[in-house]
């Protein structure tokens, strides 16, 4: 029987369709265009070998889309028509393909956590099931996974670096930025080609506001990462951001028209990063022109397409900013009855979470602040359900404070801003809102203050 480069036993492989497959996963780690057509050319050369065509099945639904769910599932069927002899590994691969395949993630997430539990160097379990977590908003299990097998890899075992990297985020999505930073920083050292470690430092010095670290740590050039997936569009985002919390709107609109949406596109990632830039941008005072157009288009193509609950109110926030509210009406209809014939606990966070996410975010371009404020405030702290980090989760609560000061309740709106202050020392737009509210409310203190600390990002920016 062949094995892949961990040791794992691969049934119906031959040792050069191994290699093969290895190749494949470690394209698949680092986000290279290669590892799926590696993979397509692949699986009809190896009919037997089982996992081969579960990673194919595995490619296809971590793509976000309704559309390729089927031939996911056609993979699996492959695998129960042509591969007779799955060991137990495998077998709880291929009912965690099945599980995601049919919506029930957590499900998918137990088979996954029953293959690291017995075979803690199963890279692949890992990495998909923390693809699951993260859409599922659960980043304690995400670091506890990462941190169960790190004892069974040793410095030279293939893969250590993205594990790593998976660890890195985990404790920094939890809070410990120490720790992850120093775990991140060895992950990128021992691998520089893993984009979701760079990613996992980044998602650090933003929660810190770290500025000065962040634009030196994401300094690359335009041409970066030309061979990689969508992913690396993620990653121009995050360099975006920092231009965006550091006042310099001209280069994060810049990034925005070169490297977070250079064209059209239906990718899920792509739609949330150009959303909530342009929101960003537009809430602190910039004309972004027709960008927004692409966006609502892509939106009009992905009717009925609930995969990922964290990308409906960005599709929410296209429609609406395009004036048409009967699309997003439709689409959050749509959504409601989805999430109504979802009797899981995914269910109930749509009903709960989600649609009201996505009408606060109609509501707000409709000019009805007062409900975006009552449908956001109550979910404030419990958005994570919806899946993605908290710096993109972030973007309700600007959405929360700028519809505070639009329906005139400011005193809100300086609770709100003195938090942000405290925590979002360095972010220009919270410090120039902080200014506005607290003159509004006669408080010339604060007011002194946010005039100060404006001057100072400014420096900054400038050195």
């Amino acid at each position: 029987m062949a094995h892949d480069t961990r040791g794992l036993d691969l049934s119906g492989a031959t040792p050069e369709q191994a290699k093969i497959y290895d190749q494949v996963v470690s394209d698949y780690f680092d986000y290279r265009l290669s590892a799926f057509p590696t993979l397509k050319e692949l699986c009809p050369e190896a009919p037997v070998f089982a996992m081969a065509h579960i990673m194919r099945g595995y490619l296809l639904m971590s793509m976000g889309v309704g559309g390729t769910v089927p031939s996911a599932m056609a993979a699996a069927d492959h695998v129960d028509e042509h591969c007779a002899d799955l060991n137990p590994r495998e077998s709880l691969h291929l009912n965690a393909l099945r599980a995601w395949g049919a919506g029930d993630v957590r499900s998918a997430v137990r088979h996954w956590d029953d293959v690291l539990f017995r075979w803690p160097r199963d890279a692949v379990a890992l990495k998909v099931q923390h693809f699951g977590l993260f859409w599922l908003g659960q980043p304690q299990h995400m670091r506890d996974v990462a941190a169960r097998v790190l004892p069974a890899y040793e410095d030279n075992t293939p893969g250590y670096a993205n594990v790593l990297g998976m660890y890195s985020f985990g404790l920094e999505e939890c809070g410990n930025y120490r720790k992850g930073e120093k775990i991140g920083l060895e992950a990128v050292e021992r691998d520089p080609d893993d984009l979701w470690s760079i990613h996992a430092i980044a998602h650090i010095y933003e929660m810190e506001g770290r500025l000065d670290d962040g634009i030196k740590w994401l300094n690359q050039p335009n041409t970066e990462w030309f061979d990689r997936n969508p992913f690396k569009e993620h990653i121009w985002w995050h360099t975006a951001l920092f231009a965006f919390d550091a006042g310099d709107y001209d280069r994060a609109l810049k990034l925005f028209d070169e490297s977070v949406w250079p064209d059209t596109s239906s990718f899920y990632l792509d739609v949330q990063n150009a959303a909530s830039m342009l929101a960003r941008l537009e809430l602190g005072g910039v004309d972004v022109g027709d960008r927004w157009r692409s966006l609502a288009d892509t939106a009009a193509e992905r009717m009925g397409d609930h995969v990922l609950l964290f990308t409906e109110p960005h599709y929410s926030m296209a429609f609406s900013r395009c004036g048409e509210f009967d699309q997003a009406d439709s689409q959050i209809t749509s959504f409601r009855t989805f999430g109504e014939s979802d009797k899981t606990t995914s269910g109930r966070d749509i009903a709960e979470i989600a649609v009201p996410l996505c009408e606060a975010m109609r509501d707000y371009y409709k000019g009805d602040y007062e409900s975006v404020v009552n449908r956001i405030m109550p979910l404030r702290y419990n958005t994570a359900p919806v899946g993605g980090s908290h710096a993109q989760r972030d973007i309700f609560n600007l959405f929360l404070i700028d519809a505070s000061q639009r329906s005139g309740n400011n005193q809100l709106a300086q609770a709100l801003l003195a938090e942000r202050v405290e925590t979002h020392a360095n972010n220009y737009d919270a410090w120039v809102r902080y200014g506005t509210v607290s003159d509004a409310l006669g408080d010339t203190v604060n007011s002194a203050r946010a005039a100060s600390e404006k001057a100072r990002i400014v420096a900054m920016r400038s050195n």
